[in-house]
């Protein structure tokens, strides 16, 4: 196609472009967009014809951009900051709202347990500040300004990001007075329990491995992808969970004895041109301040 002749990119399709490109899979992509790998897969032909150009190569270990999908991208994703911050602007106007409020990315855990109970501080110090709480794990919302600040617990490695350590958030094997029954916490044998986990939704996060390592996988009788739904399954007797230290200590549930388990070290992370914004950094230090209350020194 010469330059000059008719060419129709609409952005939700460029949007499906950058999301193929970052995640290197049509289906991880289309979960993420929460469409069908065929309608995602149609957009990338449409871009494709727009354009011209071959900008992915698809096979069966994923996707993978060719030459001109690199090009193309950087260009993509620096027309996606722009339209992101329309986006917000749209919000804010058709809210009245003159402030755009500070969108903060992280998971269930630290939105529902760790921000959320400590949010009458930050209103109180920062009157005019809105927040947007995400639950999220994935960094390509920072990229795409998708969001300011996020929460993340392995420290990022994206250019133009900047990250800050928070204190360690250290987890153990946990269970309610009902399950033990009376029996010594400090001398179970633990192949022999019932044990509750995280599921592979995550991959081969610390607390699944730290399982297979003590040969525990096979003691697992319930699994989920929730810490919220570990904390209930301890409370209410049905199995040995692990759960972060601090939400076990708020819940008065008994610590069983166990090999040390691993230690989670947070990062907040927020975009290097976001630095010196004035709401931002106070939002940052609240956070800090969060999990300081929350972990303690670790």
């Amino acid at each position: 196609m010469a330059y000059g002749d008719c060419m129709t990119i609409d952005w939700d399709t460029v949007r499906c472009f950058i999301t193929v490109a970052e995640k290197k899979s049509l289906m991880a992509a289309a979960e993420t967009l929460g469409m069908s790998n065929a309608t995602l897969g149609r957009k990338i032909d449409a871009l494709e014809m727009a354009t011209g150009l071959q900008l992915v190569l698809r096979g069966p270990g994923g996707v993978t951009l060719t030459d001109q999908g690199v090009e193309m991208l950087a260009l993509a994703k620096a027309g996606g900051d722009h339209l992101f911050q329309m986006e917000r602007l749209a919000f804010s106007l058709k809210s009245d709202r003159r402030a755009l409020p500070i969108r903060i990315s992280t998971t269930e855990t630290m939105v529902s347990a760790v921000l959320a109970p400590q949010l009458p501080k930050l209103m109180e110090k920062h009157p005019d500040i809105l927040v947007d709480l995400i639950m999220s794990t994935d960094l390509a919302d920072l990229n795409r300004r998708e969001a300011d600040i996020a929460v993340r617990l392995a420290r990022p490695k994206s250019d133009g990001l900047i990250a800050r350590r928070l204190p360690d958030i250290n987890s153990g094997l946990y269970a309610s007075a009902d399950y033990l029954k009376g029996c010594n916490p400090d001398n179970l044998k633990l192949h022999e329990e019932k044990l509750a986990g995280l599921d592979d939704q995550y991959g081969a996060i610390p607390e699944s491995v730290w399982m297979n390592e003590h040969g525990l996988q096979q003691a697992v009788s319930v699994q989920t992808s929730s810490v919220f739904a570990l904390l209930e399954i301890a409370k209410s007797g049905a199995a040995i969970a692990m759960i972060p230290d601090f939400l076990a200590k708020r819940h008065a549930l008994i610590p069983i004895a166990a090999p040390q388990s691993p230690v989670r070290k947070p990062w907040i992370v927020f975009h290097r041109d976001n630095r010196r914004n004035p709401e931002i950094k106070a939002v940052r230090n609240w956070i800090a301040e969060c999990c300081q209350a929350s972990f303690g020194t670790g």
